[in-house]
């Protein structure tokens, strides 16, 4: 971000610092309250203000570096590029996290196998693995699942695999839910030297712990296993195999129904996700001739949701194992005006453009992850000129996001100036609540074509 982090610094606390000390028995929830839910002890209201606060701060950097590029802005309102609503808040404040991935690492009390989260950082002597027991912001049964699969790894006699150089198998919990209490969990090994036989032998030991044994109090819908040799691994690197119960679990979201399966992408907060949604509607002010455009689409939410709202939704997702999912969910949902393409952006939306071209109001909508869009595709957004207004959901407003919306608005640079394209200029902004007690705030933000 060059010149311009100090400025951000402000809006994004250092989450897990260094320890000075070593944590306690004593310590270690307190310690751990402060790494993933460092805003629990402010009340709610003061939460949202603070929210509101670190905002309109990207904002006032935001105008700053427009300016620096020469966006044709115009008037500002209160140092803001365009106007900044108060954030709306979550209906759900505690146990509203539906996705929870645990570690496995030394304990306090030195157990080599102990499932939680981290306090501390990898390089420090002082890391430890802290079990979720008293994490406001997750759901009682995913710790449950977490404590019971701890018992579980206790007894198994492959050790746990904290650095892919020492060896071990086990590595990470995730655990997935919905509203209506659905249950999936994932344990993730690494395969080391282990051959297929000894890997359906774990799938098999996993299957009558959580199904037949004392693991079966946990009640789980779906159970997989991933044996994945890399940091992470697509489902196409190393497939999710079923060891027990359903494919998928389904979640409700605006009146619509999700299949998700162990690798989707899926807001964490159901209900705040529907206050996002709806945000986006409402903002973009669709209509019955609106051509939507769900760029990095995942399994189709953003389009299923809106689709009764609009002419027709075209997804684009590069993640091909997503967009099966998608148009799954647009099958389950009868959204018969829905389409998706596998692939780059860059790549799909200069063939959609003669066909978008006949379109009055085309809207494009972009919810990345917390890299952002890689420039290309703002170039891409650019020079499809049907687009004429911009929806941009951002998890991390102040990081990579941030370069995005300084291009999207730039009127510098060779290629800006040799593709003739018409900026897009930030109209308005909503914060939205979807991680209550924490630092982070999803941001909403319209743009428009500057000619527009």
């Amino acid at each position: 971000m060059g010149s311009h982090d100090d400025e951000l610094a402000v809006t994004t606390p250092n989450r897990n610092p260094p320890l000075s000390q070593a944590v306690t028995e004593e310590s270690q929830y307190q310690l751990l309250a402060q790494v993933i839910t460092p805003l629990c002890e402010m009340p709610y209201f003061k939460q949202l203000k603070m929210k509101t606060q670190q905002m309109n701060q990207v904002l006032r950097v935001l105008g700053r570096r427009l300016h620096d590029v020469r966006a044709p802005l115009g008037k500002t309102l209160k140092g803001l590029p365009c106007p900044l609503e108060p954030t709306r808040p979550s209906p759900e404040l505690v146990g509203y996290r539906n996705k929870d991935e645990f570690s496995i690492h030394f304990g306090v009390d030195r157990s080599p196998k102990t499932v939680g989260f981290f306090v501390g950082r990898p390089t420090d002597p002082h890391m430890i693995c802290v079990p979720p027991t008293y994490v406001i912001n997750m759901r009682d049964s995913h710790k449950d699942i977490a404590r019971s699969f701890q018992n579980y790894i206790h007894q198994s006699p492959h050790p746990a695999c904290h650095r892919f150089d020492t060896g071990g198998v086990w590595r990470n919990l995730m655990v997935r839910s919905t509203q209506k209490g659905e249950k999936m969990a994932i344990a993730f090994i690494h395969p080391q030297d282990l051959s297929q036989e000894e890997i359906l032998e774990i799938m098999d030991d996993l299957r009558r712990y959580f199904f037949e044994g004392e693991g079966a109090e946990c009640r789980l819908d779906s159970l997989y296993l991933q044996a994945c040799p890399h940091t992470r691994c697509t489902r196409e690197q190393a497939p999710y195999c079923l060891i027990a119960g359903k494919e998928y679990i389904t979640e409700t979201c605006l009146d619509c129904s999700f299949q998700i399966s162990p690798d989707a992408f899926f807001q964490v907060n159901t209900q705040g996700a529907e206050i996002l949604y709806s945000t986006v509607r409402e903002i973009a002010e669709v209509s019955p001739i609106t051509v939507l455009l769900d760029i990095c689409c995942g399994i189709g939410s953003i389009s299923i949701t809106m689709a009764l709202h609009v002419r027709e939704t075209v997804g684009i997702e590069m993640v091909s194992g997503a967009v099966e999912d998608a148009r799954r969910n647009a099958v389950l949902n009868s959204r018969t005006n829905t389409q998706f393409f596998s692939g780059k952006a860059e790549k799909i939306l200069p063939q959609l453009a003669c066909e978008l071209s006949d379109c009055s109001d085309v809207v494009a909508v972009v919810n990345p992850g917390r890299s952002g869009l890689h420039p290309q595709v703002i170039h891409t957004i650019r020079q499809c000129h049907a687009i004429t207004k911009l929806i941009y959901i951002s998890c991390n407003p102040e990081g990579f996001a941030m370069e995005n919306f300084v291009k999207l608005g730039s009127t510098q640079g060779k290629a800006t100036q040799k593709d003739k394209s018409v900026p897009f200029l930030p109209r308005y902004a909503v914060p939205v609540d979807m991680f209550p007690h924490t630092d982070h705030t999803e941001l909403v933000m319209l743009f428009e074509r500057a000619d527009s």
